[in-house]
């Protein structure tokens, strides 16, 4: 266990919810292109940011090829309590989701991937004067996966690769008169597939195992504390069509095992009042994406997508860390061949959650949290 550095026991904590996905989970912000096509590319080929999203759909890779990019995420969010004036706004700073993926043809049928990204992740800030603040004034939570696989073109159709997620997760939580800090790095697996029986149609197939998290760290700089968490294993299934010239259209569907994380147990000393136990009750989730590709010539393509995203958050459970409803995103997005070997892709994203009001809560908050989010997208890819 590493030591304490910035942020992790809050993990548990602050886990209600984000404007940016299932749970807290950040799936379209892999990288510009995916964005730009709401994600929905796993049965897709030919794409360097599926180092992430499907690694089975790049082996056979002739050259290698690299990606670096940022997502760029402003969350708007007000609670809104009518008659008691228990009004806020959520702080909308732009914050920083970077990733970066990495092609390495070994043979003539095995290619090496790396993945680094940072797949769930969250930050909200309400000011310190707020009603709620005795439950949250800043919430961080950042897991990055680093993700190596390999993946082999087994027969003319058939393509499979096996990976390995090593993450880092840290978090902060502070709310009034608390600070809790911790972290933890642990291990996952991914095993993907790509079927193309037809030239003009693929099927992507990724699963994503859970990761366990035993984050060990402290509350208000001495007192030590501990959880366990478990994020969630996800199946991601996708179709891909090319029939048409020059446009190219994907759905993908993502089942999200959220139902793991039913209770939060945070362990303190007697002394600090011993373990706490809160109730969470969330639910497996689905998510709908649908994206379109079309290429203008050989240097532009235009892109665009469409999101409908289930939270796993009952209404009786609802945080303010992050509170999370179900919504809607639509994008677009282009693609620039910048040079014989240089791209570069741009994204921009809409999304919109329903109201919800606020859980069951010790100061008796009853109001309702509204959100909305802008996201931008850069990425740069190079083939050597």
């Amino acid at each position: 266990m590493r030591s304490v550095s910035r942020a992790g026991l809050t993990l548990f904590t602050c886990i209600a919810g984000t404007a940016l996905g299932a749970g807290f989970q950040l799936y379209t912000e892999g990288s510009a292109e995916a964005l730009g096509q709401a994600g929905a590319i796993s049965g897709r080929t030919n794409m360097t940011s599926q180092a992430w999203y499907n690694p089975s759909a790049l082996a056979g890779a002739d050259r290698p090829q690299i990606m670096v990019g940022s997502a760029f995420a402003s969350i708007h969010t007000d609670y809104n309590e009518p008659g008691t004036g228990n009004d806020a706004t959520m702080s909308d700073d732009w914050r920083v989701i970077p990733h970066l993926y990495y092609v390495q043809p070994l043979a003539e049928d095995w290619t090496g991937t790396v993945s680094i990204n940072a797949p769930y992740g969250l930050v909200t800030e309400w000011s310190a004067g707020w009603s709620g603040a005795a439950l949250a004034t800043y919430s961080e939570l950042r897991a990055i996966y680093i993700t190596p696989s390999v993946a082999w073109q087994a027969f003319d159709m058939l393509a499979v690769s096996a990976g390995l997620n090593i993450v880092d997760a840290e978090a902060d939580l502070q709310r009034t008169g608390s600070v809790v800090q911790g972290d933890d790095m642990s291990y996952g697996g991914t095993v993907s597939a790509h079927l193309q029986p037809l030239d003009d149609w693929g099927f992507g197939f990724r699963y994503q195992s859970s990761v366990k998290l035993d984050i060990s760290g402290s509350a208000n700089g001495t007192i030590p504390a501990s959880a366990e968490l478990e994020l969630p294993s996800s199946i991601n299934v996708g179709v891909a069509n090319t029939t048409f010239e020059n446009l190219s259209l994907g759905l993908d569907l993502v089942w999200t095992e959220w139902s793991t994380y039913d209770e939060l147990t945070i362990v303190l000393p007697a002394a600090a009042g011993g373990p706490q136990t809160a109730v969470k009750d969330w639910e497996d989730v689905i998510s709908v994406r649908l994206g379109a590709e079309y290429a203008l010539n050989e240097d532009w393509k235009l892109r665009a997508g469409y999101v409908w995203d289930e939270s796993p958050v009952p209404d009786e459970t609802r945080t303010p860390e992050l509170p999370g409803t179900d919504r809607q995103m639509v994008m677009i997005g282009f693609g620039w061949q910048l040079r014989p070997a240089m791209t570069l892709d741009a994204a921009y994203s809409y999304l919109w959650a329903d109201k919800g009001p606020i859980g069951t809560n010790p100061l008796g908050l009853a109001g309702d949290f509204e959100t909305t989010t802008h996201l931008l997208a850069l990425s740069m890819g190079y083939t050597f």
